[in-house]
């Protein structure tokens, strides 16, 4: 079976029209409940809208239907987020890469949710990043290399209870450096280079790229 390249998964958080070139070019598009609506609204039709859609209006739940080819339409009274249903989905398809787009937003709860959703994605060996206007999130074990962009800042936290990480290319470099949940050691890195190298020897870690 023939992985598909690139998943943009569009939930209904926090948007911004600066992604729509990015969604457009993905290989395939999931909508996420009011994400679907906003998908269609941008003038992006969604392969698939995922969710219980009790976020969008009756007449916005008809374009929808009326929009998109397949529709998995769920109970309200469930026991797993609209996003979570997506994310299973997408690791189903086993892409190289998927990027989630409106996972972070007012709700604390759901942004939360959704972070811990990637993973599903690391597990299944899936490269996935959650993005918004302001960051790049993404979870690392193992060896990785980083590109500035147009962030400034760089942030290395534990997912695990605990992690090794070595650090080169960055304003602070560091050598099998023990980083424990709950303490912040590891915020507000910069790049010294436009690619630096993460080696995350012993557990698991959020990698968070921000521009402010």
């Amino acid at each position: 079976m023939k992985r598909t390249n690139t998943i943009a998964i569009v939930g209904g958080g926090r948007l911004s029209k600066e992604f729509i070139i990015q969604i457009s070019n993905a290989d395939y598009v999931i909508g996420v409940d009011r994400g679907a609506y906003w998908l269609i609204t941008n003038g992006i039709v969604p392969d698939i809208a995922i969710g219980d859609f009790d976020s969008v209006t009756k007449k916005e739940l008809a374009l929808i239907k009326k929009s998109v080819k397949h529709i998995e339409l769920h109970p309200a009274d469930k026991d797993f987020t609209d996003m979570e249903l997506a994310v299973a989905y997408a690791v189903k398809q086993k892409p190289v890469e998927v990027v989630i787009y409106g996972g972070s937003g007012t709700r604390a709860d759901h942004t939360l949710g959704t972070l811990h959703l990637l993973e599903h994605f690391l597990n299944a060996g899936i490269a996935a990043r959650l993005v918004d206007e302001h960051n790049d999130v993404r979870l690392v074990s193992g060896k990785q290399v980083a590109q500035k962009g147009t962030f400034r800042y760089i942030s290395i936290l534990p997912f695990s209870q605990s992690a090794t990480v070595s650090l080169t290319g960055f304003l602070y470099e560091v050598s099998r450096l023990s980083l424990t949940r709950g303490q912040t050691r590891g915020i507000s890195n910069e790049f010294a280079a436009d690619v630096a190298t993460i080696e995350v020897h012993e557990g698991i870690v959020w990698v968070i790229q921000s521009s402010d």
